[in-house]
C-alpha cells in the first residue's frame, strides 16, 4: 500500500460500493478523508484513503453515524469493523429504504423529531440523491398527508413531518454552495402556493448538480420572481405547484411566463402543474429527468 494519491473520485466510488455523492459529502460534511487536489481541482485519492472509506462504509452499513466516526483513527476503525461483515456482503443499501421509512414513520407518529432527523440524515449521506428522494421524502411526504386527511394523523404529525423535510433539504441545499457559479437558476413557488417541499427538493437536486441556486421558498407574486430571475441573470427557472386549482395554475404559471425573459427556461413539477397549450412551460414531474436536465 503506498501513499501515492492516484485513484479519481470515479474509481474509488467502484471500489468502495459509496456513490460520489456520498464520497464529496463525507469529505465536506465530516472531513471523513481529505483527498489530494489536481491542478484542475479534481480529487484524487490514495491506497489509505480507500481502505478508511471502506471501513467507514463497514460501520454506516451497521448503524453507526458517520458524524460519530468520521474522525476516528484507522485503528480505532478497523477494531469496531472487525466485528461487522464487509460491504460487499451487505444488502444493498436500496433494500433497506422500505425499512428506513417505516422507522421515519413511527419516529413522525411518536412525535419523536429527533429521532426522523437522523434517520433521514443517515439516509441522505448513503443514498443517491434522486434514490433518496423518490424512495424516502417523497413517499412518506404522501403518506403523511393521506393520514392527515384521512383523520388517521393530527395536524401537530403534518407540521413535524414538514418541520423534518424543511430543515433537511435546507441543510443538504446548503453543502454544495456554487456563488460564482456561471449557471444560475431561481426556484420558488407561485402565488398562492405555501406548499414548499417540491421546489426544496428540486432545489437540493440542483446545487448537487453545481448551479448556484437562489431559493425565494413559497407563495411569490410573478412580477417578483421575474424580478428575481432578471436581477440575477439567471438561465433557469423551477416552479413547484402543489395544491393550487387547476384554473389557478395556469393563470399564475402564465403570468410568470409572461414576465420573465425569453431565454430563461422555465420547468414546473408538481402534482397540480398545468399550463395553457402552446405555452413554453415545461412540465417535469420525474426527479431523474429533472436530474439529468440538471446535469446538461
Amino acid at each position: 500500500m503506498t501513499d501515492e494519491a492516484k485513484y479519481r473520485v470515479g474509481m474509488v466510488a467502484k471500489m468502495t460500493g459509496l456513490s460520489t455523492h456520498t464520497l464529496r459529502m463525507w469529505e465536506k460534511r465530516y472531513a471523513a478523508v481529505l483527498p489530494h487536489r489536481t491542478e484542475a481541482g479534481g480529487r484524487l485519492y490514495t491506497d489509505s484513503d480507500v481502505e478508511r472509506l471502506r471501513l467507514l462504509h463497514t460501520l454506516v452499513g451497521s448503524g453507526h453515524s458517520i458524524g460519530g466516526i468520521a474522525k476516528l483513527p484507522d485503528i480505532d476503525l478497523r477494531h469496531m469493523a472487525a466485528a461487522f461483515p464487509a460491504p460487499s456482503r451487505q444488502a444493498p443499501s436500496s433494500q433497506h429504504l422500505p425499512e428506513i421509512r417505516k422507522r421515519v414513520m413511527a419516529a413522525i407518529e411518536r412525535l419523536r423529531v429527533e429521532d426522523a432527523e437522523q434517520l433521514l440524515s443517515r439516509a441522505a449521506l448513503s443514498t443517491e440523491p434522486v434514490e433518496f428522494l423518490k424512495m424516502i421524502v417523497a413517499p412518506i411526504l404522501v403518506e403523511v398527508g393521506e393520514r392527515w386527511e384521512s383523520g388517521d394523523l393530527r395536524i401537530a404529525h403534518e407540521h413535524a413531518c414538514s418541520t423534518v423535510m424543511r430543515g433537511l433539504l435546507f441543510s443538504l441545499m446548503r453543502l454544495y454552495p456554487a456563488n460564482d457559479a456561471r449557471r444560475k437558476v431561481v426556484v420558488a413557488t407561485p402565488a398562492n402556493e405555501e406548499h414548499e417541499l417540491g421546489a426544496l427538493m428540486i432545489a437540493m437536486l440542483a446545487a448537487m448538480h453545481g448551479w448556484s441556486v437562489l431559493y425565494l421558498g413559497p407563495n411569490l407574486p410573478a412580477e417578483e420572481i421575474a424580478y428575481a430571475v432578471e436581477d440575477t441573470d439567471a438561465e433557469l427557472l423551477l416552479l413547484s405547484v402543489t395544491n393550487l386549482s387547476e384554473e389557478a395554475s395556469r393563470a399564475e404559471i402564465g403570468a410568470i411566463d409572461k414576465a420573465v425573459p425569453r431565454r430563461v427556461k422555465i420547468l414546473v413539477g408538481g402534482r397540480a402543474a398545468s399550463v395553457v397549450q402552446g405555452s413554453r412551460v415545461q412540465i417535469q414531474q420525474d426527479l431523474e429527468v429533472a436530474a439529468a436536465t440538471l446535469s446538461l
